[in-house]
């Protein structure tokens, strides 16, 4: 996980891959976070493909930094 804020648009929509960039992370562990209640995609719905919004992006690094 990156140790800087992410500088992604709080309104900005991102897909699987910007997201684990944006944190630094794979996507199995973007998946573990999704379970564990950390993050939330914006189309629970959509399995295939999870859309996240920055604002949840920066609000996940804020909960992980504080771990």
């Amino acid at each position: 996980m990156k140790e800087i804020k992410p500088t992604c648009d709080p309104n900005g929509v991102y897909s699987v891959k910007r997201t684990c960039a944006e944190l630094g992370i794979s996507n199995k562990t973007l998946r573990k976070y999704r379970l564990n209640g950390y993050i939330q995609p914006l189309n629970p719905n959509n399995t295939y493909r999870p859309k996240y919004s920055g604002q949840s992006i920066i609000e996940c690094w804020n909960i992980l930094t504080t771990l």
